[in-house]
């Protein structure tokens, strides 16, 4: 019996193709294609059949040739005169990122209410800079979340305070791997925003440190930002319910949690609105209102 081996084939340079190089005794070889559909889930099957298909181009298989044997995925003795040796001459697949599905949600945009408090017995802030649209000078720009310190959140907050969902969800972010910001890199931002005149949504992304959002469906989502921690449960694609404990309060990605660690514990929330914020452009009347609204409860059936 002739033998034909091969060594297991890998996903070649475009989208779903598979390439194959299949070398002769004298060591000539030729280039085979062939395409797998799903490599993510059927490569192993699509490789064997495309490995099969390239021996028999290679004319392993011929008329006058007896039966042969393939050998997938290794363990094949080094090649004697006649035989023929297939092997990948492309890199892996990339990842492909996943992006979990917005979940069905009877939300109104328009009319948000029904929410629970993100730190357990809190009120709103009192002072108007901690509320959205509060303007931010030092960056150009406005506050897009409420803040909740202790004194001005009618509950003790400080490192470890948990954090809840304030709405059932969808998680579509979690910074387990979070790691903080040197003090370089934050110099660093803060003389990109003082050459453009304005934050970027990068920085302001770094400088929220450590975060939570959540999907709550029809395009509303919160973010949970300057986390300590998150709860080891969470992953993207996990449904969480309203009140669900996320993380805790923390001061990461503020740049005193570098130079002065323990002055800035607050907890950054925000209601993000399709691409926008709950509250962007109205007077501080109108945006405590749309907040006092939120957090009342739904109407009895």
């Amino acid at each position: 019996m002739r033998r034909c081996s091969w060594r297991g084939g890998e996903v070649g340079p475009s989208p779903g193709s598979v390439r194959f190089v299949i070398l002769g005794p004298a060591g000539v070889g030729r280039t085979v294609p062939t395409v797998v559909r799903r490599p993510s889930t059927l490569v192993r099957v699509a490789l064997a059949l495309g490995a099969l298909w390239a021996l028999m181009s290679a004319g392993c298989l011929g008329s006058q040739d007896p039966p042969l044997s393939v050998t997938i995925d290794g363990g094949t003795p080094a090649p004697t005169d006649g035989a023929v040796v297939v092997r990948s001459t492309a890199s892996a697949p990339a990842a492909v990122p996943f992006i979990p599905p917005s979940p069905v949600s009877d939300l109104d945009p328009e009319d948000l209410h029904g929410f629970v408090m993100p730190l357990e017995g809190a009120c709103l802030p009192s002072n108007e800079r901690l509320m959205p649209n509060a303007p931010r000078e030092y960056r150009n720009g406005v506050h897009e979340g409420v803040d909740f310190y202790f004194g001005d959140a009618c509950v003790v907050v400080e490192r470890g305070t948990p954090v809840r969902a304030a709405y059932g969800g969808v998680v579509v972010r979690a910074d387990h791997q979070y790691v903080d910001p040197t003090l370089e890199e934050v110099a660093a931002l803060e003389a990109r925003t003082a050459e453009q005149g304005a934050s970027d949504a990068e920085t302001l992304d770094v400088f929220r440190g450590r975060q939570v959002w959540i999907d709550h469906g029809n395009g509303v989502v919160t973010r949970y930002s300057h986390l300590n921690a998150i709860a080891p449960e969470l992953a993207e694609g996990i449904r969480v319910p309203g009140g669900h404990v996320v993380g805790a309060v923390g001061e990461s990605g503020t740049p005193e949690s570098i130079t002065a660690p323990g002055t800035e514990l607050h907890l950054h929330w925000e209601v993000r609105v399709g691409d926008s914020f709950l509250g962007e452009g109205l007077e501080a009347s109108e945006v405590r209102a749309l907040y006092d609204r939120l957090f009342e409860a739904p109407a009895a059936p």
